[in-house]
């Protein structure tokens, strides 16, 4: 009896091997165990099944090897017990013996094997291959040579077993029998065995009595693998009888199972299996299979044993059925039956998209295969399910139950709970179908895909909720599934379901979703099969026509357009096949019927050009020559050459244009933004998208190119979603580095996946133009998908002929960036990308045909603005400019608000034991918030592992420098929880440059997303350091020189805690398939705009706090450290090596370690550890040194040589144009200018270029222009030879009594000016001279004198001498300068005052800067700084040329240096001042300021001209009143003429104004005496009135005299009302449309607006829900007011009462009680009777104290007190009370104006009456009766119409107050008509109501627009009833509340230390206040 046993071994109990097993079988373990029980010999055997079908056997430890002739003496006494050494060599005889047999039986077995394997290869030999076939018949002959070699082992054996028992045989009995086997494992042994051991009889019988037994073993997929052949693969496997597959084992003891701790035996229910020596048992180490194989594997450490009890007999593979007798069925039986019968293995499905229908496929998958496996290990069932979750959520969901001790189960609950909920799965699959675009007639395709989804959604349905689902049976789902059909369809639909029974007459019965199906089902079969009717008379048409198809077209259905409205938005359809005849022939040339195109003689004849002109002018298609656009040609015939769409002899002209076409071309209509070619080999990123604006949906294509930097979106885009955009400019920039600018538009819109439009996302700023345009695609996705294993089951969107509409750039990243994993299949083939917008393909569409033709290339740059390129050129030419002012630094507001923030915040924290300093980021104010996600830095992550992985060495630095920022505490890990709870959060993306020889890692603080940018963020902050250029001056003064830098400078201050979210970066450490840990930043990084501000300043308040300790240190900190690098320099070593110390130990208690120390005297450095000093002996002195960029020029230090040189590298050749010129002359650093004389030349240069009126990009022209360029830049290899001492003197001669004087030369040419400066030092008559500095500017573009240019040197050389002795400590005793321009020193030593303004100016700002009596000659051939304006090679500076030491007369004593010549030179008289010349200016003077518009008032705009006719010297002189009529004439003129010059001309001349003027309705005139226009008019015979009455001065209402003396004259009334104004102002001036002028300056007159403006009302609110309690009780919703006092008598004495109104703020019905007194009590009483009377309210609203329209002060004061009480009581009886705003009457309109018809009432009545109480009671009641009877709306005059609807009709069930005049019969239940007469009433009133009155409540009264809204900090002014205007306050908005609508109704109010609620129309916006030179001071006059 067959069976199956799993043990399981423990590793610890297993004895110890004493011999290794093969290689082959390394992950295997031969166990046995020799039980306690009766004797046996175990032997073992191993199975290795690697390449061969049979079975190999191996000895174990327990046979008897070659030349062995007896057992050990241990293992034969534990093996037979009490068996003699011939009785051991007998049965080992046997044994030998039986071995033998099996093995001829093996063979015999392998022969069969052999003859049916040939018989299946003989069968598949058509599908496979011959190599296949060779190595199956090399590997089975190799394993019958195997069992061949083991037989004649065998019989060795056997021959040595007999030997050895026939030797024995003489002393010892025969035994005749081999051990008896051991019955059932499960079933009690005999008894005879377990009592004592067996008699030899026993053992002979048993073994005569049965045949040997054996097992086979083989697992399916090995066995698979042996039979190579797929034919043989799927067919029916051998199985000897009884066998099972299984996993590898070998033989064991069967017993060994029933020993085992984890399966014990169980003897009453399980029968043994039959011991038999030949059981085996193996114990499988090897991996777990994958879910792919069909037995699943053991565990780790067990043993399967598969035991068979069928005798092993020699019979044919087809002849031996499998027994069933000993097969135990096992879960995945079935299994193991569909792959014996070849049937396909199913596979489990991947869940990637996160929809309910994926899941529920997985679930069902795992259910059938996976589940069932109960002796499969949960941890294997769960690794199985985490292979196959590919969803973000759903594998993170399952990760959470990895540790659990069900982790499958509990996995696969929990995700059964979010994603295979049955209600979700049917929203989804609703949802789904439900957004599918609509249908249109004649798209085959799309109805028949939405047929079968219907049928899906149906199907699924049915088995989720059975067969009368609501969802199933819901008839509103059929009706928005109509919705989609055309109407045709929809009324087929109808008479379907009217012809089927399913719609009746008379009945409710409605269709459903099943009905829908079936009628779909059946339309698109119908469809299918007419089709192919058609198709096939088609094709019997074209098969009878016997035309050639060589000489036709082959004309179709157009190509729809993908492109469609709203109301189609589909999927291209296909234009149902219609029996059309053949096209008749045309040839578009001739215009001919008789011939095509191809045939035409006269077209063959003409040239490619005169083809394409041809095309191009007639705008022809270019695909079949006739003339309509290449979009609507239906040509289907493709070329015979190229095989594309067009005619074949079009082919040469087409080609050719393709070819000119770049990837930007400008041609007359078109831009294509890639290679409008349409054969393509390589296909981009293409996906099938919807496009939404507000209003409009349609279908387009998008490419998703992710090397363009803006996102494109064409025309006709914009046009049809009707987009409107903001205009913009852009540049764009080809490969070719040509630029074109467009000038277009940037629209935002939606775009969302074709199969998902519910997933939306928002593209903002994209570039839109005319003229745009994309290049075809047409890509075989279905053939692909068939070629390529990774691309099927794929939903990939077809791409046939398609022009995309949007090309998606870099700038929205989310878009781009894979979702999932990216499909990858063989190198060189097309990859599978899933975006957000689908899936997409990418890459070459066949990996080994190359790529032909042109290529596309889409890639979009924005090139530079012309703005970005103006600021750095301006950046450029600021190094000439020296800061020579010695004036006050004004720092600017943003500068200011900086340094109050660094003050103010700046703290300093322990990190560690160090007290660091903490800044805040200079943020821009108002703060912006900054959010981003990951996926914003997500690309550029995995673009730098790209990157990485490409250079092992690069990706170790780079993740050991973050594993150092991390362990240093300069950066820290935060969970994504901790980043999702900050309030923002903004990710920079990081990478790897290459600076100064070392790899350093880049964190670009620049970075945009959104539009956002976080340096943008950000304020560079003030100046606070020393300028570059005093700090190397500084550091040439003295002999030894020290150089050091801060260790990370930036990383040594901390960041705040608050500004750490906006510091945030991602990494993985190179594990590209782990989700990126989250770092935030702790420190300063490097990048910021703010960082070097923060960083200096925390370095300058630790030097500030340690001053009083060591000034000296503090003093070196704010001159010598630029930043992080300190450049200092002292007389002696000493003093170094003590500065050095003390910085160091200074600065390293506020946390900043100096290193790097470097000095030009090597013994200075001995005492310093190792790591303080600098392993290199140059020294970069560079201009950005806080950020790693690494300059093509620069100037460094070499401290061996102590010499300043340059180092630069050989640029690229580069192509001539002003970009690059400018960019390789920028690349320099020359801070002191050492090489002016070189680089002057480049400059002239630039100038000649800017002359020719370049562009850009333009390449250089002129020839000799560019061969000059040429030239220059050739010399630049030279620049490392050029070098200079860094000490202006040697040691020696730097001593405290030397001398130094500076001399400053200047010169100047046509093409350039300059100075350069010298120091000269003198020590004991030895004199040195050296260069110190220069600079140097090219000439204006305006010729200038050869004068003027040479001041322009003088003036350039005085403030160098400026700078130099401001920068400079060491004392400079003369400073002399010089020039070779003898007018130059002839205007120095006159007057300024003399000479106009450019040389006067120039005269006097050197006199002031220089002593003039320093100032000397020199000529021209000594004079150095002709050097600069003539030019230098870097040769000649390199070596000893005057350049490099001065003029030689330097060094020699002054007697022999140059003196002025003699001759007397004549002075520049062009410059001189002329008395002619200031006569004339006497005669026009021009007193009028330039800018009007900087006087706020007339009077000072008057007083300025006064100033300025009298001129400075008479300003203290006394005013008269005909000074100011002067002034003002001329101020008057002065407009006049701005405003009306050709009139004024005229008029002037005496001649007639032109008819189209102004002023031609004025008849103006002359007046010669002001000298001023003024009207003509009709009045000049009113005598009375005087001259500037009758013919007023005209003037201008714009211009800014008019508006000033507008201004004046409404200040001078007071500010009356427009016409006041405006009749004062025409008492003299005709100002044009002065009306309109005086109005608006009205409007924005604050003191104007104080006394006229009005509240900006809000739109009226709707109706609030108190208003609208239809058909609840009345007084549901109650107003409450009161009103009095009144007097009533009491006796002889008087007294106060007060009246209350309760009104329902619905029906209107009013109830009036009187109060006694006006406290909580009384209030409570009245409304106690009042819910006995009416019942209690729900809600009870009432007015504030401030709102009674009484006016009474005792009432206001009253309820005020009153009101925390009210609210307390009504509470605590669940009535909701709540009070109106302040001042805000208006929310109360309802009772407001009840009390108004109350007070009228009561005065008719009263009058001035004083009545009783109970008088004073009745009244009040009959005026609540009368006002109850008010109708309620309209009411007509119509007698057939019915009574108007009163609130009585509600309350008493009648109209009004009396009884009904009825008679009824005694017969009749009165009660019972009554009742039923009120309940008519009550209905007749609700339906009145809503019927008549409640529409009328629909409209607006008031307030029907809105006003300006209120913003916060606006200025107001509160309106207040009781006090007069003039002291209504005015305060500032601090908070506004928005009603239900948005608007604003309520604000808070801010006056003074008060704050006041009040509604918006309670206050009057005011203007913003004027400056505080204005004469009302912002006040009120």
């Amino acid at each position: 009896m067959d069976s199956a046993t799993v043990v399981v071994s423990d590793p610890a109990a297993r004895p110890k091997r004493k011999g290794k097993l093969p290689s082959h079988l390394g992950d295997y373990e031969v166990g046995y165990t020799l039980p306690e029980g009766p004797p046996s010999i175990t032997a073992s055997r191993c199975h290795s099944q690697h390449k061969s079908q049979s079975r190999k056997t191996s000895h174990s430890k327990a046979s008897l090897h070659s030349k062995s002739s007896s057992f050990s003496t241990t293992s034969r006494a534990q093996a037979t017990l009490a068996l003699t050494s011939s009785q051991a060599a007998i049965v080992e005889e046997k044994i030998k013996q039986r071995q033998y047999d099996n093995l001829l039986e093996q063979m015999e077995e392998d022969k069969l094997a052999e003859i049916e394997y040939h018989r299946l290869r003989t069968q598949a030999k058509e599908a496979q291959r011959v190599q296949e076939e060779a190595l199956e018949a090399k590997e089975a002959l190799a394993n019958q040579l195997e069992r061949q070699r083991k037989l004649k082992k065998a019989e060795a054996d056997l021959e040595v077993a007999k030997l050895v028992n026939s030797l024995l045989s003489q002393d010892l009995s025969v035994i005749d029998a081999e051990p008896q086997a051991s019955p059932d494992t499960t079933a009690p042994p005999p008894k005879s065995l377990c009592a004592s051991p067996a008699p030899s009889s026993v053992l002979q019988q048993s073994s005569c009595s049965a045949p040997p037994r054996m097992q086979i073993i083989q697992t399916v997929p090995e066995a698979q693998s042996t039979l190579k052949d797929p034919y043989m693969a799927h067919s029916t496997p051998y199985f000897p009888p009884g066998a099972l597959q299984a996993t590898k084992l070998t033989q064991a003891p069967a017993h060994t199972a029933q020993m085992a701790n984890q399966h014990p035996p169980n003897p009453i229910s399980v029968p043994r299996p039959t011991f038999n020596p030949m059981h085996t048992t193996v114990t499988h180490n090897a991996m777990p299979h994958t879910d792919s194989d069909i037995i699943p594997p053991t565990a780790p450490h067990q043993r399967v044993t598969v035991a068979s009890n069928m005798p092993i007999c020699p019979q044919p593979y087809a002849n031996s059925p499998v027994s069933q007798t000993g097969y135990l069925p096992q879960p995945g039986t079935e299994l193991l039956m569909a792959a014996a019968y070849g049937i396909p293995r199913p596979t489990l499905p991947v869940f990637e998209s996160g929809t309910e229908s994926d899941f529920a496929l997985l679930k069902l998958a795992l259910d059938s295969l996976l589940s069932p496996h109960t002796h499969i290990s949960e941890q294997y069932k769960y690794q199985v399910l985490m292979s196959h979750l590919k969803f973000a959520s759903a594998q993170q969901l399952a990760k959470a139950y990895m540790h659990h001790p069900q982790p499958y189960t509990a996995a696969l609950q929990a995700l059964q709970a979010k994603y295979g909920q049955p209600r979700q799965l049917v929203q989804s699959e609703l949802g789904a179908i439900m957004s599918t675009p609509p249908l249109k007639i004649g798209d085959t395709n799309s109805f028949d895909s939405f047929a079968l989804s219907v049928q899906s959604l149906v199907g699924m349905l049915r088995t989720l909720e059975g067969q009368n689902g609501f969802e199933l049976m819901c008839g509103s789902h059929v009706d928005r599934l109509l919705g989609k059909m055309p109407p045709a369809y929809r009324d087929s639909f109808v008479e379907y379901c009217f012809s089927h029974g399913i719609l009746q007459s008379g009945t409710d019965r409605t269709y459903t979703l099943p009905d829908l199906a079936a009628w779909l089902q059946t339309k698109s079969q119908a469809k299918r099969i007419s089709s192919r009717a058609v198709a096939m008379f088609q094709s019997d048409i074209t098969k009878t026509s016997g035309r050639s198809k060589s000489s036709s077209y082959h004309w179709e259905r157009p190509t729809t357009s993908f492109l469609t409205s709203e109301n189609a938005v589909k999927p291209p359809a296909a234009t149902p096949a219609k029996v059309s005849p053949k096209p008749k022939p045309y040839c578009p040339y001739c215009d001919n019927p008789d011939h095509y195109l191809n045939s035409c003689d006269k077209f063959k004849k003409l040239t490619t050009d005169q083809i394409v002109s041809w095309i191009t002018r007639d705008k022809r298609c270019w695909k079949c020559g006739r003339n309509h656009s290449v979009n609507t040609c239906n040509l289907k015939r493709p070329c015979k050459i190229c095989k594309e769409i067009h005619l074949t002899i079009l082919h040469d002209s087409i080609k050719d244009t393709s070819r000119a076409v770049l990837m930007v071309s400008l041609p007359s209509t078109q831009i294509y933004l890639d290679r409008p070619n349409r054969s393509q080999k390589v296909m981009l990123k293409v996906a099938r998208v919807l496009l939404h604006s507000q209003t409009q949906t349609i279908e387009a294509y998008a490419v998703l190119d992710d090397g363009s930097e803006r996102t494109i979106v064409l025309p006709q885009v914009v046009r049809q979603l009707g987009l409107s955009g903001v205009p913009e400019v852009l540049s764009l920039q080809t490969i070719q580095r040509n630029h074109t600018n467009l000038n277009g538009s940037k629209v935002t819109f939606e775009v969302s996946p074709f199969a998902k439009p519910s997933e939306r996302y928002v593209i903002r700023n994209a570039f839109s133009a005319p003229g745009l345009c994309l290049a075809e695609h047409n890509y075989p996705v279905a053939a692909l998908q068939k070629s390529y294993h990774h691309l099927k089951s794929l939903p990939l969107q077809p791409v046939d002929r398609v022009k995309p509409l949007l090309l998606i750039g870099s700038d929205l990243p989310h878009l781009l960036t894979p979702t999932q994993p990216v499909r990858r299949g063989p190198d060189g083939g097309p990859v599978a990308i899933h975006t957000k917008l689908g899936w997409v393909l990418q890459g070459p569409m066949s990996p080994i045909q190359p790529p032909k033709g042109l290529q596309q290339c889409l890639h979009i740059m924005t090139a530079p603005s012309r703005e970005e390129l103006s600021q750095h050129v301006e950046r450029l030419w600021q190094i000439d400019t020296l800061p020579y002012n010695e004036k006050l630094i004004t720092r600017s507001q943003q500068d200011k608000q900086c340094h109050n923030l660094l003050q103010t915040t700046t703290v300093r924290v322990d990190v560690n034991g160090i007290q660091r300093y903490a800044t805040p980021l200079l943020r821009r104010t108002p703060i912006t918030l900054l959010h981003t996600g990951v996926e914003a830095v997500l690309p550029s992550l995995r673009n730098l592992e790209r990157k990485l992985a490409k250079n092992p060495l690069q990706a170790q630095v780079y993740c050991s420098e973050i594993q150092k920022l991390e362990s240093a505490g300069y950066i820290a890990k935060i969970t994504p929880q901790e980043a999702n709870h900050s309030t923002e959060s903004w990710f920079i993306p990081h990478h790897l440059v290459h600076h100064n020889g070392k790899d350093r890692i880049v964190f670009n603080c620049s970075f945009q997303y959104n539009g956002q940018s976080l340096n943008e963020q950000l304020l560079p902050g003030p100046t606070l350091g020393p300028s570059l250029l005093g700090v190397i001056l500084r550091f040439r003064q003295h002999a030894v020189a020290v150089s050091g830098d801060i260790k990370g400078m930036f990383h040594q201050v901390r960041l705040l805690p608050g500004d750490r979210p906006v510091l945030r970066f991602i990494w993985r450490n190179m594990n590209r398939e782990a989700v990126p840990d989250i770092y935030e930043w702790q420190v300063l990084p490097f990048g910021t705009t703010c960082s070097p501000c923060c960083a200096i300043y925390a370095l300058q308040c630790h030097s500030q706090e340690n001053r009083e300790s060591r000034p000296d240190l503090a003093d070196i900190v704010e001159t010598s450290f630029y930043v992080d690098n300190c450049l200092h320099s002292t007389p002696n070593q000493d003093e170094a090596k003590a500065i050095i110390d003390g910085l160091r130990e200074s600065l390293l208690k506020g946390g900043f370690e100096i290193r790097q120390w470097a000095c030009n005297v090597p013994s200075v450095l001995k005492h310093l550890p190792s790591e303080a000093i600098s392993a290199s002996s140059e020294c970069w002195l560079s201009q950005s040194s806080s950020y790693l960029q690494e300059l093509t020029l620069g100037l460094q230090w070499n401290c061996i040589d102590d010499t300043l040189g340059y180092k630069t590298r050989i640029a690229e050749p580069i192509q001539p144009t002003m970009r690059n010129l400018y960019k390789t002359l920028a690349s320099q650093f020359d801070p002191l200018g050492f090489i002016i004389p070189f680089t002057t030349r480049a400059k002239t240069l630039i100038q000649d270029l800017w002359k020719q009126n370049l562009s850009w990009d333009d390449p250089i022209e002129p020839l000799y222009l560019r061969d000059k360029w040429s030239t220059w830049v050739a010399e630049l290899s030279h620049i490392t030879t050029v070098q200079f001492a860094r000490p202006y003197a040697p040691a020696m001669s730097d001593t405290p009594s030397t001398i130094r004087e500076l001399h400053v030369f200047c010169d100047a040419s046509e093409r350039a000016y300059g100075s350069v400066a010298y120091l000269q030092i003198r020590n004991e008559e030895k004199v040195h001279v050296s260069f110190v500095l220069a600079r140097s500017r090219v000439a204006p573009r305006k010729c200038l004198s050869m004068p003027r240019l040479e001041l322009c040197a003088a003036h350039s050389g005085a403030q160098m001498s400026k700078v130099i002795q401001a920068e400079l400590t060491i004392p400079i005793h003369q400073v002399t300068h010089w020039t070779d321009s003898t007018t130059v020193l002839h205007w120095l030593k006159s007057e300024s005052c003399r000479y106009k303004v450019f040389v006067g100016s120039r005269v006097a700002e050197i006199q002031t800067l220089t002593d003039v009596s320093k100032w000397r000659y020199v000529d021209s051939n000594r004079n150095p700084a002709d050097h600069i304006t003539r030019g230098l090679t870097l040769e000649e500076i390199a070596g000893p040329h005057q350049w490099r030491y001065g003029p030689s007369f330097l060094t020699q004593p002054q007697e022999v240096w140059p003196v002025t010549p003699s001759t007397k030179s004549e002075p520049d008289m062009n410059e001189v001042k002329r008395a002619s010349f200031i006569a004339a200016i006497s005669v026009t003077p021009s007193p009028v300021p330039a800018d009007l518009s900087q006087f706020r008032t007339w009077k000072k705009l008057l007083q300025a001209t006064v100033t300025s006719c009298d001129g400075a010297a008479d300003a203290e002189t006394t005013n008269d009143a005909s000074k100011y009529i002067q002034a003002e004439k001329l101020l008057l003129a002065h407009a006049q003429l701005d405003s009306f010059p050709e009139e004024f001309r005229a008029l002037k001349a005496g001649q007639p104004i032109p008819t189209d003027s102004r002023l031609s309705s004025l008849a103006p005139e002359f007046d010669k005496d002001a000298e001023l226009i003024r009207v003509g008019g009709r009045l000049r015979r009113a005598e009375t009135l005087s001259f500037d009455t009758i013919h007023p001065i005209v003037l201008d209402s714009h211009h800014q005299v008019t508006k000033l003396l507008i201004q004046d004259i409404d200040q001078q009334l007071h500010h009356p009302g427009a016409e006041r104004v405006l009749a004062e102002l025409r008492r003299r001036y005709w100002v044009l449309r002065g009306r309109e002028a005086v109005r608006k300056h009205q409007h924005f007159c604050q003191n104007c607006q104080f006394w006229r403006a009005k509240p900006q009302n809000p739109q009226m609110a709707d109706l609030p829900p108190c208003r609208l309690r239809l058909f609840k009780p009345p007084f549901y919703s109650t107003g409450i007011d009161c009103f009095g006092p009144f007097h009533i008598k009491i006796g002889r004495r008087r007294e106060k009462r007060w009246g209350i109104l309760f009104k329902c703020l619905t029906t209107r019905c009013l109830h009036l009680d009187l109060l006694e007194h006006l406290d909580t009590d009384a209030f409570l009483l009245s409304l106690r009777r009042f819910i006995s009377r009416r019942g209690k309210p729900a809600e009870i609203l009432c007015d504030n104290g401030t709102n009674f329209v009484g006016g009474d002060h005792e009432l206001r004061d009253s309820f005020k007190q009153m009101a925390p009480k009210l609210q307390t009581q009504l509470a605590q009886q669940q009535i909701q009370f709540r009070f109106n705003p302040p001042n805000a009457p208006h929310f109360g309109g309802t009772w407001e104006r009840e009390v108004k018809s109350v007070k009228a009432a009561l005065q008719v009545i009263l009058r001035e009456q004083c009545v009783p109480e109970s008088v004073l009671q009745t009244l009040l009641v009959e005026v609540e009766g009368i006002l109850n009877s008010k109708p309620l709306g309209y009411v007509s005059s119509d007698i057939a119409d019915p009574d108007p609807v009163t609130p009585n009709m509600l309350l008493m069930g009648r109209h009004d107050a009396s009884l009904p005049q009825v008679l009824y019969d005694s017969n009749e239940m009165l009660g019972k008509r009554r009742w039923r007469h009120s309940q008519v009433l009550a209905d007749q009133f609700w339906a009145a109501f809503v019927h008549r009155y409640l529409p009328e409540l629909q409209g607006r009264q008031k307030w029907r627009t809105d006003g300006k809204g209120l913003v916060v900090g606006q200025v107001v002014l509160l309106i207040d009833n009781q006090l007069p205007r003039a002291l209504w306050p005015v305060g500032t908005v601090t908070e506004t509340y928005a009603g239900a609508d948005g608007r604003i109704r309520t604000a808070k109010v801010q006056v003074k230390d008060k704050s006041y609620l009040r509604p918006v129309v309670k206050l009057i916006q005011i203007p913003e206040m004027k400056d505080k030179d204005t004469e009302t001071k912002g006040g009120l006059s």
